[in-house]
């Protein structure tokens, strides 16, 4: 006969599993609502059906589920906020792949999207059709999209994705707080025009971690009104390389403060560590940012602050930049230039750049037949310590 006590522990291991099972994640799949893969069938609508009923889900948070296969998806607008207090966990563990041509500004947008996680998976802009159209003269395309837009969106985390062949930039995150952006691999040719790798804007506390980014624009850019980034253990190259701006473009333009980029590598690159501004007269100011230990290999300039960016001389010839430059600190910057100017600091003559600090910096000329890397400085001041190479000119 089974004891009262042994009665009593089943009783209690029921109702434990019975209180597990009531918790568990909803899970809603996008080929419960139609899609197909292959890459052949639009899975447009189902996607927005299976978003549609997670969002609705008061539970814990709902799970949308793209299963293994590829999926062929439109311009897709996933809307918040959604009921769960936890929000909605996008759990991609196919291909999801653009059409040639999707006829808006950004293919997957997210808005509004409060606790989104986005996890695993491949997301493909099939980019190549807009490329040729837009490398071909006189002929009219369509516009380049953003891959995976995010915006006003809260405490979101995108982990172990990987985008490939943007139409325009892969990753942009605007108007958004406490994002974490990690182990993404990105991936666009060398010679695919703006495809930036991420973009932040408008944002604060925003952490890209551990990405690998190979593009036709920069790696990261770090856009107005912008704070609290850290960039760590990225590893970048094709692509023009880690950029704050380019600022200073219109009136009213937030500062951008608070960066960090710390344990990078950067391989072929344009540009290595950038601050770049318009030779405009509208206010702005870039503060607080610190730069450290970042390797260079053959990289053409690998440290750089430029307040005259002007593409074509249009609408700002002979003006200067009104972005005021502070308190920005490089230090461990070690690796091999492919120009003779190394380090570049173009600053603007009526709003100079103050307290620039070099510290422990190594860059060598490579390929300059033993001619050593040289600095340029333009109404730039600060200060340097440490073993700097080349030589300080501030």
């Amino acid at each position: 006969m089974m004891s009262v006590v042994m009665v009593v522990e089943v009783g209690v291991v029921l109702a434990l599993a019975l209180a597990a099972a009531s918790v568990m994640a909803a899970e809603y799949s996008v080929v419960d609502y139609g899609a197909r893969a292959g890459g052949r069938a639009d899975a447009t609508g189902a996607f927005l059906a299976a978003w549609a009923a997670a969002c609705g889900d008061g539970g814990e948070r709902p799970v949308m589920r793209v299963p293994a296969g590829t999926f062929l998806v439109g311009r897709a607008y996933f809307r918040g906020p959604c009921r769960s207090a936890g929000g909605v966990v996008l759990a991609i563990d196919g291909t999801v792949v653009a059409p040639p041509a999707v006829g808006n500004a950004s293919w997957i947008t997210f808005h509004y999207a409060h606790g989104l996680a986005i996890r695993g998976g491949t997301l493909d802009g099939n980019g190549h059709a807009f490329w040729a159209c837009k490398a071909a003269a006189g002929r009219r395309c369509p516009p380049g999209t953003t891959t995976l837009d995010i915006s006003q969106s809260n405490n979101v985390s995108v982990k172990r994705v990987t985008l490939v062949d943007s139409k325009n930039v892969h990753v942009s995150i605007f108007d958004c707080a406490g994002v974490t952006l990690q182990g993404l691999r990105i991936a666009a040719p060398a010679d695919s025009p703006n495809t930036d790798g991420i973009h932040v804007a408008l944002s604060r506390d925003v952490a890209v971690l551990g990405a690998t980014v190979r593009t036709g624009d920069d790696c990261v850019s770090v856009g107005p009104g912008t704070s609290g980034v850290a960039i760590r253990n990225i590893r970048c190259g094709p692509g023009h390389g880690i950029s704050i701006g380019s600022l200073g473009g219109r009136a009213g333009e937030g500062e951008v403060r608070n960066v960090t980029v710390e344990s990078a590598s950067l391989a072929g690159t344009q540009n290595g560590l950038r601050i770049k501004t318009w030779g405009k007269p509208f206010a702005g100011r870039v503060s607080g940012v610190r730069f450290a230990n970042v390797a260079m290999r053959d990289v053409q300039n690998p440290i750089v602050v430029d307040q005259n960016y002007c593409p074509g001389n249009i609408n700002c010839p002979g003006q200067s930049s009104g972005v005021k430059i502070s308190d920005v600190e490089y230090e461990g910057i070690t690796g091999t230039s492919a120009t003779a100017v190394a380090v570049r600091f173009d600053c603007s003559r009526s709003n100079p750049c103050t307290g620039i600090r070099l510290r422990n910096i190594n860059l060598t000329y490579d390929g300059g037949g033993g001619k050593p890397a040289r600095s340029f400085c333009k109404n730039a001041g600060g200060s340097a310590s440490g073993v700097v190479i080349p030589p300080s000119c501030l």
